[in-house]
């Protein structure tokens, strides 16, 4: 049991460093430190993130047919802001794929929101309370970046959406996940309503973020093998959420990873929220660079702070 398939879709639209640096006043070349892709996917003027989502979920059900009411659950996962307030777009995105029957609600845990969702999911299958569990994982992070605040630790935020199907025939067995969440960084950043929607503020710099990050990432991979009896050095790879390559780094060198187990899209797009491991799944996909028996590690972290490790192996 575990992820049958996966898959994922980027807006065709993107915003350039340079367009970045007129709306902040930074320059490009600083800019490029952040966004070594040079620009970010964001949504068109007729996308939202939901519908991205549904995009994605339509795809992957047309790749594996399942029967649609065999599918008992849909979760929508992401950063909270969904577009629309008080609306469900889990249930908006099983009414357009004719999922009548399942439970289908949100749950916000931003870039950490994809990891805590499949454990969930996962559990629920595993002890037959659904044949087949749907989780959507997307974001519109692009819209939430306002440029003239200068956080440009924030310029590489961008836009896109996966959808993970899980049943009994599984491509990627879950065998174990960890999650954590250290409230002392809780107003670090926070949504601030304006009239141009919704935007992300910060507070006062403060140092440690980093060191919280490897820490807690470490600990919780160290749980997550320890669990599934996986030594460190048998991992074939460790994908990580793409919010800071320094960071990304940083954890691989704390798990005595070198680069060349891990895959590095920085130079592709910005960060995609949740769906930064699938984008490197799917990269390590294409490269026909996984067999039947690795061990992966998906490592993920979002505002709050959280962290999540989960430990899945190639079926």
């Amino acid at each position: 049991m575990g992820i049958t398939d996966f898959t994922i879709e980027i807006p065709h639209e993107t915003l350039g460093v340079e367009e970045m640096s007129r709306r902040s006043g930074v320059g490009v070349d600083k800019i490029r430190e952040i966004v070594p892709s040079g620009s970010v996917s964001v949504l068109s003027p007729e996308q939202s993130a939901w519908s991205i989502g549904r995009d994605a979920a339509a795809k992957l059900l047309a790749q594996n047919p399942v029967p649609p009411e065999d599918i008992g659950l849909v979760v929508y996962a992401g950063s909270s802001e969904w577009g629309t307030p008080f609306w469900s777009p889990a249930a908006k995105i099983a009414l357009e794929l004719g999922i009548h029957r399942a439970h289908c609600y949100e749950l916000s845990n931003f870039c950490n929101a994809g990891t805590a969702a499949l454990a969930i999911a996962d559990e629920q299958v595993k002890a037959g309370k659904h044949r087949a569990a749907l989780v959507i994982v997307s974001d519109r992070l692009s819209q939430l970046v306002d440029y003239s605040t200068g956080y440009v630790e924030l310029f590489n935020f961008a836009d896109g959406a996966a959808a993970v199907l899980l049943s009994q025939e599984a491509r990627y067995e879950i065998r174990g996940s960890a999650l954590r969440t250290d409230p002392v960084w809780v107003d670090y950043y926070y949504g601030e309503t304006t009239t141009g929607g919704v935007r992300v503020e910060r507070t006062a710099k403060r140092d440690g973020l980093g060191d919280a990050f490897t820490a807690n990432f470490t600990e919780l991979t160290e749980s997550v093998l320890a669990e599934t009896g996986t030594p460190a050095d048998e991992v074939a790879y460790y994908l990580v959420t793409h919010g800071n390559q320094d960071l990304h780094r940083d954890y691989l060198r704390a798990m005595g990873a070198d680069a060349d187990r891990s895959v590095f899209t920085y130079e592709e797009n910005g960060h995609l929220g949740g769906v930064d491991p699938f984008l490197a799944l799917a990269d390590l996909e294409r490269g026909d660079r996984l067999s039947r028996g690795d061990t992966v590690v998906i490592a993920t972290a979002g505002s709050g702070f959280s962290w999540g490790v989960m430990a899945v192996r190639v079926v």
